[in-house]
């Protein structure tokens, strides 16, 4: 037992490094939290702790959902040489805090390079880590190694799909301890009470009563010696395409030149100021809220490919970055190439509203993942 308090089974430690890893455990934190006989502490670094990016740990600590440390180390920067020495100081810094802190089940989510600095540094420490999202494949970018390394380091499994936990078997030469819950940011999405867009657009300042199409693109960090390029495409695409739609655009992360996107989405917005918005961090509800309201998602997020089917959405999805994932019918696989991208726009306007099933979706997964922690 890790705690003098009698009513304490299990202590768990919760790794969140970004807006999109916290928003896709909100159920899982609500499990948690609501249960006497787990101790919930939440582990916040990376993207949380960088005002550039929004500083979104206040809204961890606004939810309340229990005790949050901070460990710092993220690099400031997002050169190739930024990312290694941040990897780095990531596992500098969660060395000394993996030394004085111990707990039953640490949950680490997906495949950015500052989770697995973090899962590394706690190995030495024999920390049991429960992964998920892991035997996913995203061949245009670097994540995917950091993915594996992360399933390699784990003792427990929590998978989308059984494509992705046969994967995890592949990996770690295991059948124990991998499960199939579905994608957990599609917990209780069938009975999720959405803010009105009318009212997110206010908060955000974006021009109520407009058809838009919701933006995010991300850095390819395979080939990032392409990025200059692609940038150049999505911006002279973009800026095109917001002479037609309202376009609201969501910043891209802390990868490798991810400098590049935000710039570009920085350049367009100074270009057309009532054309474009521009939204650091959503937060879970709002983005949904958005995405319901969208006319369609264009970009490459992971968003796209697991959460969009839900919203009866219709996905242009650019380049290789989540080239080899699983995805549903909804998905439309373009290159970087603006004719391309816009002869797709022009295409998607003579579509009706997607009508197919999410191929991620599961009920009640963060009860699942709740009941098999409890007896793990």
């Amino acid at each position: 037992m890790a705690s003098n308090d009698l009513d304490v089974v299990v202590r768990i430690g919760v790794l969140t490094s970004s807006r999109a890893d916290y928003g896709i455990y909100v159920p899982l934190l609500k499990a948690f939290s609501d249960d006497k006989k787990i101790q919930l502490e939440i582990i916040a670094f990376g993207m949380h702790l960088q005002e550039s990016h929004g500083y979104t740990v206040r809204n961890i600590e606004q939810d309340g959902f229990g005790k949050i440390h901070k460990v710092y180390g993220m690099p400031v920067k997002d050169s190739v040489e930024d990312v290694a020495r941040g990897y780095g100081e990531v596992i500098r810094h969660f060395a000394s805090f993996w030394a004085s802190h111990q707990y039953e089940w640490v949950f680490a989510l997906g495949d950015r390079f500052e989770m697995s600095a973090a899962v590394q540094a706690g190995i030495p420490f024999c920390i049991k880590f429960a992964h998920i999202h892991g035997g996913e494949t995203t061949l245009g970018a670097i994540d995917n190694i950091y993915r594996h390394q992360i399933t390699l380091a784990s003792k427990l499994h929590f998978t989308a799909t059984q494509t992705f936990a046969k994967k995890v078997k592949q990996l770690t030469g295991q059948t124990n301890n991998i499960y199939n819950v579905g994608a957990l940011s599609l917990d209780g999405i069938d009975n999720l009470q959405l803010p009105e867009w009318k009212e997110v657009a206010k908060e955000f300042n974006i021009p109520e009563g407009k058809a838009f199409v919701l933006v995010t693109f991300h850095p390819e960090t395979v080939n990032f010696e392409c990025n200059q390029s692609y940038a150049r495409i999505v911006y002279e695409t973009l800026k095109e395409l917001c002479l037609r739609k309202h376009l609201v655009i969501t910043l891209a992360n802390a990868d490798t030149f991810g400098s590049l996107f935000r710039e570009i989405a920085n350049q367009l917005k100074k270009e057309n100021p009532k054309r474009v918005s521009l939204v650091t961090s959503f937060g879970k509800v709002n983005y949904f809220s958005a995405m319901k309201a969208c006319d369609f998602l264009l970009g490459n997020t992971s968003s796209g490919i697991l959460e969009a089917a839900s919203f009866q959405k219709w996905v242009i999805n650019v380049g290789d970055r989540q080239a080899g994932r699983l995805q549903s019918d909804n998905i439309i696989n373009v290159p970087f190439d603006k004719v391309t991208l816009l002869s797709s726009v022009d295409h998607l306007n003579e579509k009706k509203p997607f009508q197919g099933q999410n191929r991620y979706y599961k009920p009640k997964v963060a009860q699942h993942i709740k009941e098999i922690i409890s007896h793990a």
